[in-house]
């Protein structure tokens, strides 16, 4: 469904490259140890997880296209193994080096992305409704709170009406049920509620499956042919939502 930010009255929010990165400190501490240098700048990181995004759709729209049923598998290792080598060569680590500089791959993603936090908490203090929807290992409300995002009910920080966790309740996205529980929170039809996510086969297609509208965070325009909206940025819909 196309955004129209005239028409939302709720907002939803992924996590993961969205909020938080993958934690670059063990990757660069395995590029010393292999005597690798390092980038210099850590956006180089932020810029790597999006390339690994990229990457993983390519391979899941080879598989589609080649029609091998169950040949690709999120929840498995090897699916991931495309992640961490796309992730590795953007930040300049050679092939013959990417094996070994992937077993610092298996890292917290506690790396807070700040600005994009700042503008949700603006979003949620402006009145909009919002709530957390994650493919996430169990551990979300816990990881919302501890990254200074939100929590559901009051405390110090923004309050949302509920954080789904896809391994708490048993379905992942794209399934559009594991939206359903935040739907249900927001008390707002579907079709005017935004999905703000940054991939393309568990986000676009998930919040659309469920009816919703959706916007893609592309910070670096690695999705730039595709015609679903996307934006660089949480404080971009932000400032398309008037807030």
């Amino acid at each position: 469904m196309t955004f129209r930010p005239d028409t939302v009255a709720a907002a939803v929010f992924d996590i993961g490259g969205v909020f938080s990165y993958p934690n670059p400190d063990p990757v660069l501490d395995r590029m010393n140890r292999l005597g690798l240098e390092p980038p210099e700048d850590l956006e180089v990181f932020r810029r790597a997880h999006h390339r690994g995004v990229r990457a993983l759709l390519d391979v899941l729209d080879a598989a589609a296209d080649e029609e091998v049923d169950g040949a690709v598998d999120e929840a498995s290792a090897d699916y991931w193994v495309t992640y961490d080598r796309a992730y590795l060569g953007a930040v300049g680590v050679a092939e013959p080096d990417i094996d070994q500089a992937r077993i610092a791959m298996r890292v917290a993603w506690d790396w807070v992305h700040e600005e994009n936090i700042a503008s949700f908490h603006r979003l949620a203090g402006s009145g909009l409704p919002v709530a957390i929807v994650s493919n996430n290992d169990g551990t979300a409300p816990e990881q919302m709170e501890r990254l200074g995002v939100c929590q559901v009910g009051p405390g110090p920080l923004p309050s949302v009406a509920a954080i789904v966790d896809s391994t708490l309740i048993g379905l992942a996205k794209p399934d559009p049920a594991i939206f359903t529980p935040a739907l249900e929170a927001l008390a707002v039809p579907a079709d005017r509620v935004v999905y703000v996510g940054d991939t393309v086969q568990s986000d676009v297609h998930g919040a659309r499956s469920a009816g919703m509208q959706v916007v893609q965070l592309d910070p670096y325009d690695d999705h730039r042919d595709f015609d679903h909206s996307r934006a660089k940025s949480v404080a971009e819909v932000e400032a398309a939502l008037g807030r």
